[in-house]
This record gives structure tokens, sequence and C-alpha cells, in this order.
């Protein structure tokens, strides 16, 4: 992960987006930072228990409001509210120890990394263009029930556990889709019905995947790359 403390004592994540660096936020000097944010015309925040952030709230959001992309892991929140103050969020990622969001609350919203919940909701009525999901492992094995933004373009999923497309919402405007990691994985007959403008499918450590039905017989799939094999198209 390309963050750096830099001379000034504070830590930068620039490499992440040059246009819209962050700087991590320290909970012994939430001062010091948040007045380093301004200062240095800062457009992210991230944050970490290993880098010094351990409270249970993201309380002081409210004080950079103009902050663009938000980062939080291997947090514990108690309180999020602070969230819905920064209504030029584009870019969001947190850990699932946290209460429901509300994703339908943020009007620029377009790329989301997220440990879904049950409490999580309004991500079907969002503006969310990429959306990449961790770590769906419903006791059922099903997409059934999941929430997925209806306007992605993009989706990812990693360490997902149903072994079908079965359940997973008709996303009309998917272009690229991506499954990670997803070791019981094997059918996609379903896919020209779920993704019926899809253009290109990567998957990577799912080895279960039956490449024949839904893919090759996709009306639009133009790239399909199943773990290094080219199986439509040849990426050039």
């Amino acid at each position: 992960m390309p963050i750096e403390l830099t001379a000034s004592g504070f830590r930068e994540w620039r490499d992440r987006d040059p246009d819209l660096p962050g700087v991590g936020i320290e909970t012994a000097r939430l001062d010091d930072c948040i007045d380093y944010y301004h200062r240095g015309k800062f457009r992210g925040v991230f944050g970490t228990p290993s880098y010094g952030f351990d409270q249970d709230n993201l309380d002081f959001l409210a004080r950079v409001k103009n902050a663009r992309w938000i980062w939080f892991w291997d947090v514990s929140l108690k309180n999020v509210e602070a969230l819905y103050e920064l209504s030029e969020l584009e870019d969001f990622g947190v850990h699932p120890k946290r209460p429901g969001i509300d994703f339908s609350r943020f009007p620029v919203l377009n790329t989301v990394v997220n440990h879904w919940i049950k409490a999580d909701f309004g991500l079907v009525q969002s503006n969310i263009k990429n959306y990449h999901l961790w770590h769906y492992k419903p006791t059922t094995k099903s997409f059934s029930g999941l929430e997925i933004p209806l306007g992605t373009r993009h989706l990812d999923l990693t360490w997902a556990n149903p072994s079908s497309l079965a359940g997973l919402p008709i996303l009309k405007k998917l272009k690229r889709l991506e499954f990670h990691r997803c070791r019981n994985l094997s059918d996609l007959s379903l896919l020209p019905e779920i993704a019926p403008n899809l253009e290109t499918l990567l998957t990577t450590t799912s080895s279960k995947i039956d490449a024949t039905a839904g893919v090759l017989d996709h009306p639009k799939l133009k790239t399909a790359l199943i773990s290094g094999k080219f199986v439509v198209g040849n990426g050039g």
C-alpha cells in the first residue's frame, strides 16, 4: 500500500489518486491532522489502528466536508452518521464492523469497496457505477437478496461463496464483471440474462468456473479471461 510517512510527520496517500491525495487520521493528533488536511488541500482521508486511528466514530468528518474519498480498515465503528456530511464523496471504503449505511444519501458517490452487511440499504437507488464487494458469504450460499446498484458498470466480487449467479439482479448497464477468489463458483449460465450488455469478464483464483454456458454464447461479450486464459477475444 503506497502510504508514506512524510517529513511533516503525517502520513500521505498520493498514489491512490495523484489528483486527490489523502492524509492519514490519527486519533491522538486529530486536530493537527485536520489542520494539515486543510493546509495541504487534501481531498481524501484514511485511517487504521496500526496508523493511530483507534476511535469508534467518524465524527471528525464533519470538519472535512469537502472530502471526496475515504478509506478506513480494521476499524470497529459505533457511529458513522458524519458520513452524510460529505456531499462531495465520490469514493468510499470501510470495514464491516459498523452500523448500516444508506448509500442512496450520497449524491455523487461513484466507487465503493464494500464489506456488505445486512443493515446496509439504498444501494439499488444509489448512483454507484463501480462496485467492489468483498467477503460475501451468506449461509444460503446464494446471491438472493443481495442489493447491488442497478447503474453499476463495473462489478467486482471477491471472496463470495455462491456456486452460481442465481439471485443476482438484472444489470443492464454492466460492462465489466470480475470474480476473484470465488472458489465455489462454477455455473455462469445465467450471465447473458443478468448482464445482457457485458463486454469484459475476468476471473482469478476461481478454478471451478465452467467457461462454456453463459460465456461462449454471450451475445455482447468481447473479452473473457478465465484464470489466465482467453476464452473470448485475445486481449489485443
